[in-house]
Formats: structure tokens, C-alpha cells, sequence
């Protein structure tokens, strides 16, 4: 169900993101700079989350500003592939700059008062847990490909949900780091037992 939920997801992606690539491959844009950009939108969309406790209305910007993050973060392997710059350099620093951007959109969203540190605290652990299971996992030959429901694209989309919501709705953010909380730590639940099951076969 999983994989075939993860299957679903990227056809759509990739038809709607298609359109981008062509453009970023055919005015050959590096690979790299896609990258940094897509850090630099989430370090922005960072500073916004801490501003909007206090300014309500810049939720909106900082949720178009974490779509493009994430939008751009999701392109830079295909124009890599397009253009035939796939490079082990750039695969790390994508996962690398990717994971910072994430840890600074939550750190200021917990700095700024919107959500209680217990629970932004949790949702930032348990979602970076999730990746660091998958990446502890590739070495050992075991693909956690669609096993669990709480991986970055599902992340962004509920605090991108949520962004929108809360100018209206003061507890849109803080329910969401529970849900992602949640979720999340089930997902890593999964994945390890997953690994070991398949580890010992």
C-alpha cells in the first residue's frame, strides 16, 4: 500500500514538475546552484515563521516560500540526470543542505512561540529520524522506499496546510507538530522493524 501510495505521488510530481525541468535543463542551470537556492528559500522561509508569531499574515509568504524550497529541493536530481551532472559531491550536499533547511523552518517555528518546544522539539527529532533510518538503511542494501507515511513531502505539505490555516486558527501549527509527531515516530517504528525483518532474512 505504501509503495504503491509513494508510486502514486511521484507520476503526479513528475507531471507537474516536468515543465520546470525542461526549462532549468535547457538554460542549463547547475544542479549546485538549484540546491543552495532551495537552502536559501528555506533559511528565508525560516526567518518568516519567526517573524509571523508576532505578524499573523506572513504565514502566507513563508508557506510559498517553503513550496519553493521543497519544489526546487525535489527538481535538482532531475536536472542533474538531464544534464548529465549526477555527482556523488552534489547527491551529499543536496541531503545535507536539504536536512539543514528543514532544521531551521522548525527551529524557528519553536523559537518563535508558535508551538510549544515539547512538541516542535519531537516533530524535528522524529523527522529527521525518519530520514537517518532510511540513510542508515541504503548501506546495508534495504530499501525503505514507501515503508511509513511521514517523509518530507507529507511533512511539508501539513506545515504548509497548517501556515495557511493559522492566521485564523492559533493551534493550526502546534496540532500539526503533534500529528507529525506522531506519525512520524511510527514511521521510524516501522522502518527499524522493517530493516531487522529484512536484515535477518
Amino acid at each position: 500500500m505504501g509503495s504503491r501510495r509513494r508510486r502514486l505521488e511521484e507520476e503526479v510530481f513528475e507531471k507537474l514538475s516536468l515543465k520546470l525541468v525542461d526549462q532549468l535543463a535547457l538554460h542549463r542551470i547547475k544542479p549546485i546552484f538549484i540546491t543552495i537556492f532551495a537552502f536559501l528559500s528555506a533559511l528565508a522561509s525560516a526567518t518568516l515563521y519567526y517573524i509571523a508569531a508576532h505578524k499573523p499574515p506572513y504565514y502566507f509568504l513563508a508557506a510559498l516560500l517553503l513550496i519553493l524550497s521543497g519544489l526546487l529541493d525535489a527538481v535538482d536530481g532531475a536536472v542533474a540526470r538531464r544534464l548529465g551532472m549526477v555527482s556523488e559531491v552534489g547527491a551529499f550536499l543536496d541531503s545535507v543542505f536539504d536536512k539543514l533547511g528543514e532544521c531551521a523552518v522548525y527551529i524557528a517555528i519553536i523559537v518563535s512561540g508558535a508551538v510549544s518546544v515539547f512538541w516542535g522539539s519531537l516533530a524535528l527529532a522524529s523527522s529527521i529520524m525518519v530520514s537517518y533510518v532510511r540513510h542508515r538503511a541504503e548501506p546495508l542494501k534495504v530499501s525503505l522506499k514507501g515503508v511509513g507515511f511521514m517523509e518530507r513531502a507529507e511533512r511539508i505539505i501539513l506545515l504548509i496546510a497548517a501556515s495557511v490555516i493559522e492566521p485564523f486558527i492559533a493551534s493550526a501549527l502546534e496540532v500539526t507538530m503533534i500529528i507529525i509527531s506522531i506519525f512520524a515516530l511510527i514511521t521510524v517504528a516501522w522502518r527499524i522493524i522493517y530493516v531487522v525483518q529484512s536484515l535477518r532474512k
